[in-house]
């Protein structure tokens, strides 16, 4: 099986995670080199305006993760214009479970790159974590709208 074909199913599985959790998800069609000049993540994970920009960097071991600089910086651009969390959702073949870090966080490279180290990674939350930082941000925002 190709890296590419891979690294689609593994998008399909955390789209499948997000959705069975009550989440609306949207998967990008392509991804890579063809849609450099399209500005839109991986994933788009949506649950009662929370929403989530997410690029799935998958791996089969635990090597440090380099994103190019314009990959980051979609991320970022879309994620304003969305109103978004930016997030990277990393999957290690050996690891049971994904690992989040927001994009805002990581290290930038001489080249002027991005990287996800074990340092980067001391700060990843688990999908666990993150849907609990989820439904705290919408139990938040309902104690302070209007509608009440």
């Amino acid at each position: 099986m190709s890296f590419s074909r891979k690294g689609a199913n593994i998008e399909r599985k955390l789209s499948r995670m997000f959705y069975k959790r009550g989440y609306a998800t949207i998967r990008a069609p392509a991804s890579g080199a063809k849609t450099r000049r399209v500005i839109y993540p991986d994933l788009i994970a949506i649950k009662k305006g929370v929403v989530l920009a997410i690029e799935v960097k998958y791996r089969s071991k635990g090597q440090t993760i380099y994103i190019s600089g314009w990959q980051i910086r979609r991320l970022l651009e879309f994620a304003r214009r969305a109103g978004a969390i930016p997030l990277i959702a990393i999957k290690y073949s050996e690891e049971p479970s994904f690992a989040f870090v927001n994009a805002n966080y990581l290290k930038k490279t001489k080249k002027g790159n991005y990287k996800v180290d074990r340092e980067v990674l001391a700060y990843a939350v688990t999908f666990e974590e993150l849907n609990r930082m989820v439904e705290e941000k919408i139990n938040q925002n309902l104690v302070h709208s209007n509608i009440w």
